[in-house]
């Protein structure tokens, strides 16, 4: 029960608190207290610095800062990645990429294109979705009684990559193409299916898409964040409108993240309910000479939001220094309830040292290689397979701009010494002979992922 109180920020049980810790350790009966409902969302490529939660002078997240009045906020936290894929599986197991085995992988069971350019002698871009026998976040609740429904919006989140085991009830609906589908659509997808379920126990996942590249405008709100006079459309490449852009797109979000929270607040299920907000990965703006994601591991694009409501009574509020990782989510809410967690899945002591990240861009899309990422206290070590390792003070010198490796050697080789033991240590992704087959991605998604730029 220790670890639970660490990683939820609860120290001493004061009056009243103690009996909410029982009722979170001990596993339904007929005679305990109901489990709470829970709700878990993602805001797919979200950076924590964009947010007012976080410190951000623009107003681009009034409920969420709202939420974060009711929620105990972590301000040190990351993805195990920079895109969407193998973030969400980490989510969704509590293990990282090189564990759970979904990310893109030329020998990979899905074929997502054929003919397409790329660097692999038989001529197709594969993946691999999470690995078959790995158990999700979702069908353990499903197993303990939950009803379970998923509502996504972007295209890495389709069920073919089977992000959507173990759910009752999987919502893909409508992501047809690059954009995804817009905040407004899914809220009203996840209420209707709210008002239908309240009088159960749920487990209620949603990924918004929306601060995704390409940038639209279906609210107006990019206008609110650009200078008096300046033109929203056609979109221009000036850093101007592409800060104004995201930021708006941020906002929009927030606005039907809101509805979704009050319609819950109407429905008399906000109070008791588990509600933890947070982000697959972030985004380069600009920073370090780049755009987009999913190429390396700097901090726009790992430093994710990270707040978690408790059931009413239950848990602490305000802020917490202690990092987390999107792997932390599942042996947070598993503990909670009183519920073993999987074969593979750390937490509290047995977690690890650090905060670890790793991605393994396509050669077509990027010709730095692989890149993992090991932070401890204030130093971030990034390695590369090319040897072009980097180490940062991040406190000094959070926007990564002056490289310590060299001048640091006997720093970077603890640091090195410190991955190198983590990584020999994870255990391998939980497949099945069914892995090795060859599903043929539809010619819809492939689009969509090709526009995005994960295809070349």
């Amino acid at each position: 029960m220790q670890c639970v109180q660490r990683m939820m920020g609860w120290g001493a049980p004061r009056a009243g608190l103690v009996l909410a810790l029982v009722f979170l350790a001990v596993p339904a009966a007929a005679d305990a207290p109901p489990r709470p409902n829970i709700v878990l969302v993602t805001l797919d490529t979200t950076r924590a610095d964009r947010l007012g939660l976080y410190g951000y002078g623009r107003n681009t997240s009034p409920n969420l800062d709202r939420l974060a009045r009711d929620a105990l906020v972590y301000d040190r936290a990351y993805s195990t990645s920079s895109w969407t894929l193998p973030a969400h599986a980490s989510l969704f197991t509590g293990k990282f990429p090189s564990s759970h085995g979904a990310r893109l992988d030329p020998k990979g069971s899905l074929v997502l294109a054929e003919g397409i350019a790329g660097p692999f002698s038989d001529g197709e871009l594969r993946a691999r979705g999470l690995a078959s026998g790995e158990q999700t976040l979702a069908g353990i609740l499903s197993g303990l009684g939950y009803e379970t429904a998923g509502f996504v919006a972007g295209p890495w989140l389709k069920r073919l990559f089977s992000l959507g085991r173990g759910f009752s009830h999987y919502d893909d609906a409508d992501v047809t193409d690059v954009a995804g589908r817009l905040a407004a659509q899914l809220t009203d997808a996840a209420l209707a299916w709210l008002e239908a379920h309240a009088s159960q126990r749920f487990f209620l996942f949603l990924n918004y898409y929306d601060p995704h590249f390409p940038y639209e405008d279906p609210d107006g709100m990019i206008r609110e964040f650009l200078p008096a006079g300046s033109r929203v459309w056609p979109p221009q490449t000036t850093q101007e409108y592409v800060d104004a852009a995201y930021d708006g797109e941020v906002r929009y979000m927030d606005t039907h993240l809101g509805r979704l929270l009050d319609g819950m607040r109407a429905l008399g299920l906000y109070d008791d309910a588990w509600i933890i907000v947070t982000a697959d990965h972030g985004e380069l703006l600009g920073e370090h000479g780049a755009r987009g994601h999913g190429r390396t591991l700097y901090q726009e694009e790992v430093r994710i939001p990270f707040l978690v409501k408790s059931p009413r009574g239950a848990g602490a509020t305000g802020r917490s220094q202690r990092p987390v990782q999107l792997t932390d989510v599942l042996p947070m809410l598993l503990e909670g309830l009183g519920v073993a967690l999987p074969p593979g899945v750390a937490a509290g002591e047995a977690r690890p040292p650090g905060i670890f990240a790793e991605v393994r861009p396509l050669v077509s899309r990027s010709d730095a290689g692989n890149w993992r990422a090991w932070i401890v206290g204030d130093r971030k070590l990034l390695w590369n397979n090319y040897g072009r390792h980097h180490l940062f003070d991040l406190a000094k010198d959070p926007s990564e701009s002056h490289d310590l490796a060299a001048e640091l050697p006997e720093a970077r080789a603890a640091l090195q010494a410190q991955l190198d033991a983590f990584v020999a240590g994870l255990p391998a992704p939980a497949e099945t002979a069914a892995e090795s087959g060859g599903e043929v991605v539809d010619d819809e998604t492939r689009r969509a992922l090709e526009a995005l730029g994960y295809l070349e």
